[in-house]
């Protein structure tokens, strides 16, 4: 497929541009390869193909493909791995999975031809490791071991780069931010720590130059015959998140907006994992003095007349753009913020990341004995929690909004646009906002130690720390107030993901259906909703646990899947259909998730990220504390005793 000619105002020619069906996400078949986005040329992919060939084979990579068994057999086979339709399948799946939850490029000028080799190979991980049930199990396994494979080396080859030397230039900080989201959450264990490891890089980097306050170096043209260096643009102008247009304003606007959402990715990546993760925050929020993103019916705009027209709307309705701590002090006093769901996401970064560094100067401040000189934590978690809340309420209330003005705004893009009204408006209200109220009040690491674990952070667990832990767990988090709040919020998300109340009233209407159990850790492609359920589900486990106990052995009786599925039912039902956490005090047998425990055991088995797997032996280990003897009831089961 050719490669779009941009008309004179700086539009792609419509008659060779199509936009594909990218929110429709059940079916790759559904999904339209030859859409100008994800085109790969002949040429193109020889270069990819080239540089991959080019790479050693990985040592002590134990578990995983060797290079020649991933790599073997009939390039030009559409099926094959590397072949131009796969790469193509990937950039798609890439687009349909991805670029909605954390919209860094710019689409409407991304051109693969001069898009750098390490940028698109990133880009093009993320999507092999999305590909749908559609495609064969044995071609998404092999096309996930061509990621892991390419993931390892990209980061070496960027660190290489003359370009990632301080100031670094924009290309290099999307790849790298791409590709720790790759590493974190979809990829092997070994290069989730590489991540973890080498995060600080990315952002020590990206402090040398300009991208986190705002004042944009000029990005000099590339001098030699790489065609991944597009050429300068009128006036010298540079749009280094794509192909050039002639319009030599749009394309520096172009620049300017794209090194924000980069370093606002940075921020979200340094908040929510240190999160979710127990990793440590790199950054705080007067890191970040820049004005949060732009509409996203600018950023989807197809051309500078269009900005224009979209720029003309909003100021005629009042609209001004809100720096990022303005907007975070907004949310903090219960005053509105006007942004969008990515705006929304970072907002509630900011508050994870404040909540995370309050939490580490009361552990400061315990460690020290000095409570009475330095103040008491109750007097920051309140407004915290009550900003979290206000954040959700403001986020719901902008929703019906956001529709009406984008179809004011940008009627011929209301369907492009859709996307962010469904699943990942999920991922950005629902998973962020009961994962800030969880982590507010227990920690993920206590509560996986506490399950039993054998490694958190790289680290074995000691049996002196476990004994610490366990106390700590039953004796003093437990009988709290803060663990009848984070168990009351773990049950509402654990609820609203494994049983809406659209399933429920559909059972309620056809009662003598069988039980079904829909979801699939294997086909989550929302970054953090897989986590935050294994989070979730510890918690409770923990709170049930700690309180009320084992079960009996004898109490063992869901042999068969449906049985688990109404036990989990009737345990989301009954527990997490409490009103208030205080009334999780009064109910009885609070222990009772064997049926949850072992459906979420079941997805976690075969998951594509390999730290979900690690999730499905912790989840075991909760099962054999929680009914000990269970495994001999299960092998006289199966011998029919």
């Amino acid at each position: 497929m050719s490669l779009p000619r941009l008309d004179t105002n700086g539009t792609p020619n419509e008659s060779k541009q199509q936009f594909g069906p990218w929110n429709d996400t059940s079916s790759d078949n559904a999904l339209d390869i030859n859409t100008r986005e994800s085109s790969v040329s002949e040429m193109k992919k020889n270069r990819l193909a080239s540089l991959v060939k080019n790479w050693h084979e990985i040592e002590h990579n134990d578990g995983r493909s060797i290079k020649s068994e991933i790599l073997r057999g009939d390039w030009d086979e559409p099926h094959h791995v590397m072949s131009l339709h796969m790469l193509k399948t990937y950039l798609s799946s890439y687009w349909a999975h991805l670029h909605h939850q954390m919209p860094i490029l710019h689409r409407p000028t991304f051109n693969s031809e001069t898009c750098p080799d390490l940028l698109l190979l990133a880009m093009m991980c993320l999507g092999a490791t999305c590909l749908e049930r559609t495609h064969s199990l044995d071609l998404t396994l092999r096309s996930a071991e061509l990621a892991f494979f390419i993931a390892y080396y990209i980061r070496w080859e960027v660190f290489k780069d003359a370009e990632f030397r301080p100031t670094a230039k924009l290309w290099t900080f999307q790849t790298m931010l791409l590709l720790e989201l790759f590493e974190k959450l979809f990829s092997t264990r070994n290069l989730h720590e590489r991540a973890h490891i080498h995060h600080a890089t990315t952002l020590t980097v990206m402090r040398r130059g300009s991208s986190l306050i705002g004042r944009n170096a000029t990005d000099l043209p590339h001098n030699g015959d790489d065609p991944t260096r597009t050429p300068p643009g009128p006036d010298g102008s540079i749009n280094t998140s794509g192909q050039n247009t002639p319009d030599a304003s749009w394309n520096k606007w172009i620049t300017a907006e794209a090194t924000r959402r980069a370093a606002f990715t940075a921020f979200i990546i340094d908040s929510t994992h240190a999160t979710l993760f127990g990793h440590t925050a790199v950054m705080s929020p007067h890191d970040l003095r820049l004005p949060l993103p732009c509409d996203e019916a600018l950023w989807s705009a197809t051309s500078s007349a269009e900005v224009q027209r979209i720029e003309a709307s909003l100021a005629a309705n009042g609209f001004k753009p809100t720096s990022f701590l303005d907007g975070l002090k907004r949310t903090l006093n219960g005053q509105k913020v006007r942004t969008n769901t990515f705006g929304r996401v970072i907002l509630m970064a900011g508050l994870l990341n404040v909540s995370w560094h309050m939490n580490q100067r009361d552990l400061q401040v315990s460690s020290l004995g000095a409570s009475s000189m330095l103040g008491n934590q109750i007097k920051w978690r309140s407004p915290l929690t009550r900003a979290f809340d206000f954040w959700r309420r403001d986020f719901d209330e902008s929703l019906s909004k956001n529709e009406l003005w984008l179809q004011v705004c940008n009627p011929k893009n209301v369907d492009r646009m859709s996307i962010d009204h469904r699943d990942n408006v999920f991922e950005s209200r629902t998973c962020l906002h009961s994962l800030a109220h969880m982590a507010m009040h227990v920690d993920i690491i206590d509560c996986q130690v506490f399950a039993g674990s054998d490694r958190v952070l790289g680290r074995v667990v000691l049996e002196t720390d476990r004994t610490v832990v366990q106390r700590r767990m039953r004796e003093q988090w437990a009988p709290s107030a803060r663990a009848r709040d984070a168990t009351f919020y773990a049950l509402k998300f654990l609820r609203e993901v494994l049983i809406p109340e659209d399933l429920l009233a559909t059972q309620r209407a056809h009662p003598h259906q069988p039980l079904t159990f829909t979801y699939s850790a294997r086909d989550d492609y929302l970054l953090n909703r897989p986590w935050v359920l294994f989070f979730a589900l510890l918690i409770v486990w923990s709170y049930g646990y700690a309180l009320d106990g084992p079960l009996r052995p004898s109490n063992y009786t869901l042999t068969t899947r449906e049985l688990q599925i109404r036990d989990m039912q009737r345990y989301l039902v009954r527990v997490g259909g409490v009103s208030t956490p205080d009334e999780l005090e009064g109910i009885k047998d609070r222990n009772s998730c064997l049926g949850l425990l072992l459906l979420l055991q079941e997805t976690f088995k075969q998951p594509r990220w390999e730290l979900l797997h690690d999730a499905n032996e912790v989840l075991g280990s909760c099962v054999d504390l929680l009914l000990p003897g269970h495994h001999e009831v299960d092998r006289r089961h199966s011998q029919g005793v």
